[in-house]
């Protein structure tokens, strides 16, 4: 994955909003990897949304998590 410098709008991003669109990213590829228990999977899936809302809201990344079979 690339490395994102700007949000969606083209300003550069804070030390704050890369580590949130990091945390955001490391979930999501939790997730993809498919070999999680179900429980696990539960609790990432759990802590994924409301990071990929903050991660919309500040127009980091604009993404639906359904999409992406979440």
């Amino acid at each position: 994955m690339t490395t994102v410098t700007t949000d969606l709008l083209g300003r550069e991003l804070t030390a704050a909003e890369t580590e949130l669109l990091a945390a955001h990213d490391t979930l999501l590829a939790l997730l993809r990897t498919g070999d999680l228990a179900p429980c696990a999977a539960a609790g990432v899936r759990a802590a994924l949304a409301p990071l990929a809302v903050v991660v919309t809201d500040l127009g980091l990344r604009f993404d639906h998590l359904l999409d992406d079979g979440v």
